[in-house]
């Protein structure tokens, strides 16, 4: 509609997930000290406020607009949606609630492809966004109704207990995933041979030093260096990045495959991927509570080689494959996906106090995001530098695809290394 290439499609990917991701845990670590739940409606009316502008775009710059004024709003909405959750957790429950959380965010991807993929064919792309803006506002007005918007006496302002917010930590912690993402985005055109490539990663490393020193000697830095040197936190956001590298190139690769090589409309595209979300969106809960009952490295090692075994199934897969091959497959990759998820993420909200709830959040959260516009680029990189121009004669595993596929599978090995490492630490 707007007559944009193939290479733009990450950049629309990468407009919301960029950030997002530069942005979550300076969200977080704001929530941290001022409270919850006012950051939280202002989240859902930026979520709003962008749908409507991607809504309503007559060209390409106009909808990365919207898209980056969605994230400015799930910066916001995400770490602190999560810490009202966690006020009322014990660590008997914990790993319930964040199973409940998690397979609630499941379930919005089992509705929304297919529901978008309705709307695609019924009207257009932009009555997607315009549903979205629709329920923002909705939610906004009923949290407010609710009495959302009034903070817990203990959450008005905890500046005090709590610290300021660490201005120096969050703009180079910014920077430094900003010239890592858009350095990641833009080399697939432009190559590792560009200057400007060479450029961006060079000052990722440089702001991830200053990071590294202005949180080494800070008072309240947003991140504390020694978690780092906790297994929980460390190992579990080990396992959060590689599950969403490996899921969100899945979810670039699996589109383009229903499209191009199958011939299947847009709703019945979206149709085809809901088994991976709905097995997602019904496991998560059992996540959780295997991780607090054997904690996090069970099941993470279990998700992880259910992982490994369906991409190594998916890289099989040739033109004529019965779909219902591909369903379970599908199914397996999220039941995967569910066991490892949950106790990845309740083994890095372990190693902090509740005041802490929502930066460790935001810290969580940027990895996932990093690593899924990491993923996204990977992906495109593989699929369209070996993907043939057409599928008619191809008797094997399909190019492109099967590379892609092999490479989830080879990066979920490390997963299950740290899982093992878990699972002989102490459960805290």
């Amino acid at each position: 509609d707007l007559g944009i290439g193939m290479n733009w499609l990450t950049w629309l990917v990468n407009a919301y997930s960029l950030p997002l991701a530069a942005l979550i845990p300076v969200a977080g670590r704001i929530g941290d000290i001022y409270g919850p739940r006012k950051l939280f409606q202002i989240g859902v009316l930026g979520l709003g406020l962008g749908s409507f502008l991607c809504g309503t775009a007559i060209s390409v710059s106009w909808l990365i607009i919207g898209r980056i004024t969605q994230a400015l709003g799930a910066a916001l909405l995400a770490p602190n949606s999560l810490a009202i959750l966690l006020e009322s957790a014990t660590i008997e429950n914990q790993g319930q609630i964040l199973g409940t959380w998690n397979a609630i965010s499941a379930f919005g991807a089992v509705i929304g492809p297919v529901f978008s993929g309705m709307l695609v064919e019924a009207f257009s792309w932009k009555s997607s966004y315009i549903i979205i803006a629709g329920l923002a506002l909705v939610i906004a007005f009923t949290a407010r109704n609710l009495g959302m918007q009034e903070e817990r006496s203990s959450h008005k302002c905890r500046e005090t207990e709590t610290g300021l917010v660490d201005y120096k930590g969050s703009f180079s912690l910014m920077c430094a995933v900003t010239f890592f993402l858009l350095s990641l985005t833009l080399l697939p055109d432009w190559g590792w041979q560009n200057i400007w490539i060479k450029a961006g990663f060079g000052l990722f490393l440089i702001f991830v030093y200053i990071f590294y020193r202005v949180e080494k000697t800070i008072k309240d830095p947003l991140l504390d260096l020694r978690l780092l040197s906790v297994p929980f936190f460390s190992l579990g956001l080990l396992v959060s990045f590689i599950e969403q590298l490996v899921m969100a190139g899945t979810l670039f690769v699996l589109p383009i495959y229903f499209s191009t090589v199958k011939g299947f409309t847009a709703s019945q595209t979206a149709l085809f991927l809901a088994p991976c979300a709905l097995s997602m969106a019904l496991c998560m809960p059992l996540g959780g509570k295997l991780s607090d009952r054997f904690g996090p490295g069970p099941p993470i090692v279990a998700g992880m080689i259910l992982r490994t075994i369906s991409f190594i199934f998916l890289a099989l897969v040739v033109v004529g494959t019965p779909y219902h091959y591909i369903a379970l497959y599908l199914i397996l990759n999220g039941i995967g996906y569910s066991l490892s998820s949950t106790p990845a993420l309740n083994a890095v909200i372990s190693t902090v106090n509740a005041d802490r709830h929502a930066s460790t959040s935001g810290v969580y959260n940027m990895v996932r995001y990093t690593s899924a516009a990491a993923g996204t680029t990977l992906a495109g990189i593989i699929l369209y530098t070996l993907i043939p121009s057409s599928f008619t004669s191809i008797t094997t595993a399909i190019p492109g695809f099967k590379e892609y596929y092999l490479f989830g599978a080879a990066a979920c090995l490390p997963g299950i290394a740290a899982g093992i490492a878990l699972w002989k630490q102490k459960y805290i």
